[in-house]
């Protein structure tokens, strides 16, 4: 019988989850289990109770605790982990002072469990709900681009021929027409310029989102590239007597890019850049290496966007408060396109602006790409 005794007094003291602290009359403890000590991850000798108990238990008598035997006392303990855990607290007095006997509240502990598998099964069910909504989600979004692709395609035709045929009434000379038909002609041939753009524009969106963006790179010398395109964008500019100013300082090394989708990008900069600048005035464009990147910057004496809107200037379809200083429109679309085709070649698109002194639109291109 004495050898079972002290085999059981031996796991309460190491091996079970049980607490099991000896205090002095005072309230401090003067001996505590292992597992009394492995919950408040320290040594509890020479200290006392209430450090032990959590600032939790309002309601505990710690005084009449002491004095009196009690049985099923629910009180939260501190624990390593900064949160509570409740044990029904039974009390002995003992020669030494008073034996405290410490077992976890089991209904607390099965409604805990009960909790957690209820939520548990929640969020089992909203992460499927979720995969489901996001699959219909991805369908909805392929199909929306694949009618957006058609749509483009099957219009751009029809809208090339009406932008070609009012391009030939009006430059024709074989035909008389009045001002005020010339005039009306005018508005279809810059409404179908614009349809147009727009037109190939969605088609780039399509694209792009289809994840058919097809970069066809090649080794490009720089310096002559963007020598070509600021000439091209320099007879537009023209009609607003707007100078583009190519500043190189230094001589830039051939670097890998799709030329095509590369000019596209200057393209668009530069067009917003005459779009939004008044006459008489310049726009540079500066391109320079540094450390591994080349980085191309076209600067405008512009109208500049408030900075409220320039988070929302790369998004498709945003929609500025700017307009055109000639009456331009915009698609809305332009610098989406440039930012999916510059993240294509693993660069980065930023712009500076400020209202009324004009905007500054920078990109980086890696040279090892």
């Amino acid at each position: 019988m004495n050898e079972i005794l002290t085999k059981l007094a031996d796991y309460i003291e190491n091996n079970s989850s049980l607490i099991k602290i000896t205090i002095s009359g005072n309230g401090n403890i003067i001996k505590a289990n292992a597992f009394a000590e492995r919950l408040a991850g320290k040594s509890l000798n020479s200290t006392h109770i209430k450090d032990f108990f959590t600032c939790f238990n309002a309601e505990l008598d710690l005084e009449t605790f002491l004095k009196n035997e009690v049985s099923n006392a629910l009180i939260n303990v501190n624990t390593l982990s900064n949160i509570p855990e409740t044990f029904y607290f039974t009390s002995f007095k003992i020669s030494e002072g008073i034996l405290l006997i410490g077992e976890l509240n089991n209904k607390e502990t099965e409604t805990m469990r009960k909790t957690m598998l209820s939520l548990n099964n929640e969020l089992n069910n909203l992460n499927r709900e979720l995969q489901k909504s996001n699959i219909q989600l991805d369908q909805a979004n392929k199909l929306k681009s694949q009618f957006l692709g058609m749509a483009a395609h099957d219009l751009r035709n029809p809208i090339s021929s009406i932008l070609g045929y009012s391009e030939f009434v009006l430059e024709s000379e074989d035909y008389e027409i009045s001002d005020k038909l010339r005039r009306i002609i005018d508005v279809i041939r810059n409404s179908s310029e614009f349809m147009l753009n727009l037109l190939e524009e969605l088609l780039d969106v399509s694209k792009i989102e289809s994840g058919k963006l097809q970069l066809n790179i090649e080794k490009v010398q720089l310096d002559s590239f963007l020598k070509n395109i600021v000439e091209i964008n320099s007879i537009v500019a023209s009609k607003k007597n707007i100078a583009i100013v190519l500043d190189i300082p230094q001589s830039l090394p051939k670097i890998s890019i799709d030329p095509i989708k590369i000019e596209q990008v200057l393209n668009n900069l530069l067009s917003n850049a005459i779009k939004y600048s008044n006459i008489n005035t310049t726009i540079t464009v500066t391109a320079f290496q540094s450390d591994d990147f080349v980085i191309v910057s076209v600067q405008d004496q512009g109208l500049g966007i408030p900075e409220n809107e320039l988070p929302k200037l790369f998004l498709p379809f945003s929609v500025l408060s700017v307009r055109g200083t000639a009456g331009e429109k915009s698609t809305g679309l332009g610098l989406s396109i440039v930012k999916r085709i510059i993240s294509g070649h693993s660069g980065e698109i930023w712009v500076e602006s400020k209202v009324g002194k004009g905007s500054n639109f920078s990109f980086s291109i890696p040279l090892k790409h």
